[in-house]
């Protein structure tokens, strides 16, 4: 009888150590798994949703068009500092003629936020390069490829006057890519 309460003795300490060791097991995998498996900033956590060419205003010899583009941020955390730079390039020689900076600034975690790129175009074909940075690193760049072209009234060129009635444009496709 005596063997017999020494073996349940035994029986209950070796399950209560295995109860234990399993117990600390997932306690301690635990803490090794929240310890290595940190959240990190996702590779691709801001997307340029829509761009949009908006003609605003229009003389003789120039068009101004604002580069509006939506951006997202689709991390739950807000960005980084956003810096948006655009370039007017001539496709004809593939030189830019002027930079504009625009300071975006932070986008709140899973929303969008609309920014105007302003830009003057006159009588030619343009790349509009557009590079997006975030914290001094560029994160996505593309490019509207628009063409500007005053319309006249005939009536008006033989009557002597050569006044641009208004602006044809023509977006002829964007392109964007993710750099990461």
């Amino acid at each position: 009888m005596n063997k017999l309460k020494k073996s349940k003795k035994a029986g209950a300490i070796i399950g209560i150590a295995i109860i234990t060791l399993a117990f600390l097991g997932v306690i301690i995998s635990g803490v090794f798994e929240s310890s290595i498996a940190v959240k990190t900033f996702p590779n691709e956590h801001l997307f340029i949703d829509e761009t949009i060419p908006l003609k605003t205003n229009e003389t003789n010899e120039t068009v101004d068009v604002s580069c509006i583009l939506y951006i997202t941020n689709i991390w739950e955390k807000e960005s980084g500092k956003l810096k948006a730079t655009a370039y007017v390039v001539e496709t004809v020689n593939n030189f830019a003629l002027y930079e504009e900076e625009i300071d975006i600034g932070n986008i709140k975690s899973n929303s969008t936020k609309k920014v105007s790129i302003p830009v003057v175009l006159s009588n030619n074909s343009y790349k509009i390069k557009i590079l997006l940075f975030e914290n001094e690193k560029l994160i996505i760049k593309g490019e509207l490829i628009i063409s500007a072209y005053p319309i006249y009234d005939w009536e008006e060129i033989n009557r002597g006057n050569v006044d641009c009635q208004e602006w044809y444009l023509h977006n002829s496709g964007i392109k964007i890519e993710q750099i990461r």
